[in-house]
């Protein structure tokens, strides 16, 4: 039997603990230098027709990325929203938000993105297994763009931390506190051994 390859523990972690269903973090990959990878878990039911269509895919898949700089009281969240095309309607999209003000991660996945040569996308299933994986080289305009998003958020914070309020996690929570949860349910009609007209 062939193992799996599998995210890596650190990603996995980080995902388990946080409940993303997306990431950007620095790996090492093949032995190189560090660079920025997207990871994206197709593992819940809602996603089965999506991973169905990733295993079977031949040719590179139409994949997208949208950004934008959030900021608020405490400080910039960087919003990544990679966008996965796998049919003509409803792409699978998800929202990774970051806080490069509080270093580390955050600020290293960013400047990593608008330095590396290459952006590499990594989908998995529901035990982290990767189902595909999908290289493209990112170009002088791309990477600048990242630049820039670091930049700005980076200029916001500094600026928040002037006035004392910069906390990271505050801003975070703000951003987040906006999302709901979005739950398709589908309402059956109790049986009542009559046809329904």
């Amino acid at each position: 039997m062939a193992l799996t390859r599998r995210f890596p523990a650190p990603v996995r972690e980080a995902m388990t603990a946080s409940g993303a269903a997306a990431t950007c973090i620095p790996v090492e990959l093949d032995g190189g230098a560090p660079e920025s990878a997207f990871f994206i878990n197709l593992g819940g039911a809602e996603s089965k027709a999506d991973r169905r269509v990733i295993r079977k895919w031949r040719g590179p898949l139409s994949l997208g990325l949208d950004s934008d700089v959030i900021e608020t009281a405490h400080g910039a969240v960087v919003v990544l929203r990679p966008e996965v095309h796998t049919g003509p309607f409803d792409p699978f999209v998800c929202e990774i938000l970051v806080t490069p003000g509080e270093g580390g991660v955050h600020f290293e996945a960013l400047d990593l993105l608008s330095r590396q040569p290459r952006l590499t996308w990594f989908f998995g299933d529901r035990g982290f297994g990767i189902i595909r994986t999908q290289q493209h080289p990112l170009d002088d305009g791309q990477r600048g763009e990242f630049a820039e998003l670091l930049k700005k958020a980076l200029r916001h914070d500094a600026m928040t931390r002037m006035t004392g309020r910069y906390d990271g996690r505050a801003a975070l929570s703000e951003v987040a506190s906006h999302y709901t949860l979005r739950v398709e349910a589908r309402r059956v009609p109790p049986h009542t051994g009559k046809p329904v007209n």
